[in-house]
């Protein structure tokens, strides 16, 4: 029976050293200098690369921090370009891809030619994933050519791995095995454990689908595992038994393949990393349906989608079970949908255009460099072929199943409820703006009735008192009396002042969001404020909707998740603004518990801004991210906003 190609993840170099527990501690003591700290700081967000993502941004933040405000241009940059990685790592592309983007122009104005080789390596390995195999091969290669000049043979070779799987998830083989053979070569010369690892792995994988025997395919993949677990490298061990539990189902060993699945799988679990879960599931899933276990297989396969959606080489793989398992089931509506999306997919990735600008890139680079050469023209018209069958099993497969298609007049009145639906979306969503602009302005006037009135006429009263006791002469206990009355008055005034100030804030209206926050935050022990990007000032509607969702989250963590310490990051761009809070409480199941009043509002109010809110929780705690997108109305707004000193 035909599979499916499933392809490994190529990883970047890890940095070795002092333990991270170690770091820690030494950081913590004190008596370093800046430049000590900074040097530290560094060890430690490469040093938990691999395992605490949070823990890697963290310390990238701090070193990040500390760098600017010392002038260090250099170290800036290396800590964007941590973060970049680091989010890579957890599967959080879209902000790898700003941290990089912010290490280039700095790198580029030193002039650290090395260290924007490595950025570019690090794109690669983003657009790799990503399935834009085009930028992936342009950065691998202005890598390449830089440490070919340096005559860097253990980055080189990191490098030739990375080009290799290119090619592989190409399906282009012999290709792929020309880089993979001098990575091998060089990760021998220099000593290089992990990049000899590396490339195991995917020759494993490549013997695999060539159809060699199967001893070869296991005994790159447990040679793989065996290096990697002298390194220490978690990641890159769970995704070498990975590829045992493969090699196994390829040859229809069931039995043995399933048990190093699930323990793979369980693995990726405990390391946290949602890309290797998703690899690890698409195994499971993969087993399940070749035993003609279809229901088990489409719900393993649904399992991915929540955890890694945007690796091109892991969808193709999703969709394909979705499909075939549905239609075994006798489900022709979910059949035909993921057959839709299994197709766009494969349009993605099957371009012909595309596929000749990398044949046309790398003919550039072989005149350039005359090193890395690459094939003929032939092994491209190999790559032709395979789309070529890729296609025709896409077309046959679409005959099939257009009977399954919904009739023209079923579709209409589908799109007709739809239209209707966002009709009535939109009138929500009015009225739920309506309702929050309403509501800051009750407060505003509340806090100014309260302040100014109420507060104003307390203050007199507590004025006036000590005269009226001058005039009379009062009793001893009637002097205790009125001394505790003139306290309690004292009370109720600063109480008074107190819920006039958490009602608008008077330094969100005149400094905004980071002044305001840092106030409040810091009036916790518990709370840790942390802001990334520009301080320049939002709407005023935009500024209150993340002071009262922020100010809310922290509350609820306070009063239910039973925690111990709360982080709250913001994160202003000249196009978005995104705020994360995270505790390290109890955590709770949010597919089985119902959301209470406060994450409804909070929900209701980010979504009348047309913003994004996702929870992630579990028993370590619980994080809520929150996105929202500027407008081109609301930048406009935001930069002739005169209403504050």
């Amino acid at each position: 029976m035909k599979r499916i190609p499933f392809f490994c993840l190529t990883l970047l170099p890890l940095a070795a050293g002092q333990p991270a527990d170690s770091l820690e501690r030494e950081v913590k003591k004190g008596g370093l200098t800046d430049t000590e700290k900074i040097t530290i700081y560094d060890d430690l967000s490469w040093a938990y690369m691999d395992s605490d993502m949070r823990k890697s941004v963290d310390f990238s933040a701090q070193g990040l921090a500390l760098a600017k405000r010392t002038g260090n241009d250099r170290m800036v940059a290396v800590f964007h370009r941590n973060m970049g990685v680091a989010y890579y790592m957890g599967s959080v592309y879209d902000s790898a891809a700003i941290h990089l983007d912010k290490a280039i122009p700095i790198i580029q104005r030193i002039g650290d030619d090395r260290l924007e080789a490595v950025v570019h390596s690090a794109y690669g390995n983003l657009y790799k994933v990503q399935g834009l195999y085009n930028e992936a091969l342009d950065n691998y290669l202005k890598a390449a050519a830089y440490f070919e000049q340096q005559d860097s043979p253990r980055e080189l070779g990191k490098l030739y791995s990375n080009i290799g799987g290119v090619y592989q998830v190409m399906i282009n083989y012999d290709h792929a095995i020309q880089y993979f053979e001098k990575a091998q070569k060089l990760a021998e010369q220099t000593g290089d454990q992990e990049g000899l690892a590396s490339v195991y792995t995917s020759l494993s994988d490549i013997h695999l689908y060539k159809g060699t025997d199967k001893l070869q395919s296991l005994h790159y993949a447990q040679e793989a595992v065996r290096l990697y677990q002298e390194t220490g490298n978690k990641f890159s061990e769970n995704m070498a038994l990975q590829t045992v539990a493969k090699v196994h189902y390829y040859h229809d060993d069931y039995a043995a393949a399933m048990p190093i699945a699930e323990a793979a799988l369980r693995q990726a679990e405990d390391l946290g990393f949602p890309s290797l879960i998703a690899h690890a599931l698409i195994i499971v899933s993969n087993i399940h349906y070749h035993q003609e276990q279809y229901a088990q297989s489409a719900t393993t396969a649904r399992q991915v989608l929540e955890h890694d959606s945007t690796n091109i080489n892991i969808l193709r793989n999703v969709y394909a079970n979705l499909t075939r398992a549905h239609a075994y089931l006798g489900q022709p509506d979910f059949t035909a949908n993921y057959l839709d999306r299994y197709r766009e997919v494969m349009d993605r990735y099957a371009t012909e255009t595309y596929q000749q600008a990398l044949s046309a890139m790398e003919v550039k680079y072989e005149t350039e460099k005359k090193e890395l050469k690459i094939e003929t023209l032939e092994k491209q018209r190999r790559l032709y072929t395979w789309l070529g069958v890729a296609g025709s099993i896409i077309f046959v497969l679409a005959l099939a199943f257009a009977a399954l298609r919904y009739r023209l007049a079923v579709s209409r009145q589908k799109l007709a409820e739809q239209e209707t639906m966002r009709l009535r979306q939109e009138k929500q969503l009015i009225a739920v703006q309506a309702a929050l602009d309403g509501e800051a302005a009750e407060r505003s006037r509340l806090a100014r009735d309260l302040h100014d009135g109420l507060g104003s006429m307390l203050s007199v009263v507590k004025f006036t008192l000590p005269q009226m006791k001058s005039g009379g002469v009062l009793e001893a206990v009637e002097v205790s009396r009125f001394q505790k009355a003139l306290g309690m008055l004292d009370d109720s005034i600063r109480e008074l002042r107190r819920i006039a100030h958490h009602m608008m804030p008077e330094s969100l209206v005149r400094y905004g969001l980071k002044a305001s926050l840092s106030d409040f935050c810091e009036a916790i022990p518990t709370v840790d404020f942390h802001y990334f990007g520009n301080e320049a000032r939002l709407p005023e509607k935009l500024e209150i909707l993340v002071y009262r969702c922020i100010h809310e989250l922290v509350n609820n963590a306070l009063k239910h998740a039973q925690a111990t310490h709360i982080n709250v990051q913001l994160v202003q761009e000249p196009s978005r603004i995104s705020f994360t809070v995270q505790d390290d409480g109890v955590g709770f199941d949010p597919g089985a518990v119902t959301e209470g009043t406060g994450l409804q509002n909070i929900r209701q109010r980010v979504t009348a801004f047309q913003g994004t809110m996702n929870i992630y929780s579990s028993k370590q705690g619980t994080e809520i991210h929150v996105e929202l997108e500027l407008t081109t109305n609301e930048q406009d707004d935001k930069s002739s906003d005169n209403r504050r000193p």
